[in-house]
């Protein structure tokens, strides 16, 4: 469709932007650089009839790509299949088959041909969902719908950021960390539940999200370090681990390291908040989590002492509660 010279500057629109259209937008500006120069910066334009005498063609070819108009390659009205203009777009930028992109796609196409945008009956959050939103701007902003698309993009590259991630950046660097050995991997048994652990050095907030996903290996337990030396332990919601002899030991051991002398009370030890003497560990029952730090600061934490190796005896006696049994 591109010339080599030729810089595509306007992306038109008929009508005011759907999420079909919206999410046909966000692709072609994301993966369509190569295909059409400029169209990542290219502005917005709503037209209700073509130019006289001009055709669909004749207009690429003047740096206009036009979206459901003219009876173009985009136009899916004018397709004899069943298909969104966001795949229409995806196919012919070839990235149709781009995992990061399955949800964006999946939910233009449940949006344009059911109206279920949100499956949900409940009244709050089809109003809250994104397409109720895009309907509710559509309303208020009847006169400037390019500025309904600008409120709506950031959403689709924050999702589709984390997408990425997702498939490409925390796989790349987990099997990175993996070649290079500093990945440890056991399973331990906690009563009847047979617990899948992961221990890693990674600076990246979103990993224990990826490792206890499906596509991430669905761990139950993933103990993630910092380059700071803070260490935070979470678990996956589904298999209510019972995390209570862990944070006992974890404090023992803590404490031990700091030459500080402490209860062995188990209650006291077990404690679902963070305890006075050993306040660098906080036993979160919200997220069932036991956090140094905090991925977000840790001001006035300071990371532990325990050693990596030590941490792995530590979270295997913890989990299969050898050495404390908490009160069940």
């Amino acid at each position: 469709m591109s010339s080599q010279n030729l810089v595509f500057h306007t992306i038109v629109l008929p009508v005011r932007p759907q999420p079909d259209t919206i999410v046909a937008i966000f692709i072609l500006k994301r993966f369509g650089e190569i295909k059409f120069p400029g169209i990542r910066e290219a502005k917005i334009e709503f037209w209700t009839i073509m130019p006289e005498g001009q055709s669909s063609e004749q207009l690429l070819a003047e740096g206009y790509v036009l979206i459901d108009l003219g009876s173009g390659p985009f136009d899916h009205h004018q397709k004899k299949e069943r298909i969104t203009v966001s795949e229409l777009v995806a196919q012919y930028l070839e990235a149709a088959d781009d995992p990061s992109l399955a949800k964006l796609l999946e939910y233009a196409r449940r949006d344009d041909f059911y109206g279920k945008g949100t499956v949900s009956p409940d009244p709050i959050d089809r109003a809250l969902g994104l397409s109720g939103l895009i309907s509710a701007l559509n309303k208020s902003l009847p006169k400037d719908p390019g500025k309904i698309i600008e409120l709506v993009m950031p959403l689709l590259i924050a999702h589709h950021n984390e997408e990425r991630k997702r498939f490409e950046e925390f796989p790349r660097e987990l099997e990175g960390k993996r070649a290079e050995n500093k990945v440890v991997e056991f399973t331990v048994k906690q009563r009847v539940k047979k617990l899948k652990i992961i221990m890693l050095e990674s600076n990246n907030v979103g990993m224990p999200g990826f490792l206890r996903s499906q596509i991430g290996g669905r761990y139950d337990v993933v103990v993630q370090k910092n380059q700071l030396g803070y260490v935070n332990i979470l678990t996956r919601p589904a298999k209510r681990i019972d995390l209570r002899s862990l944070a006992a030991l974890i404090r023992l051991w803590e404490a031990d390291k700091n030459g500080l002398e402490i209860s062995e009370d188990p209650e006291s030890l077990m404690a679902k908040r963070r305890i006075n003497e050993v306040p660098n560990w906080y036993y979160d029952t919200a997220t069932n989590s036991i956090l140094n730090g905090s991925t977000v600061s840790s001001v006035g934490i300071a990371p532990t002492k325990i050693d990596w190796l030590e941490l792995r005896k530590i979270i295997e006696l913890g989990l299969t509660e050898e050495l404390i049994s908490p009160h069940v």
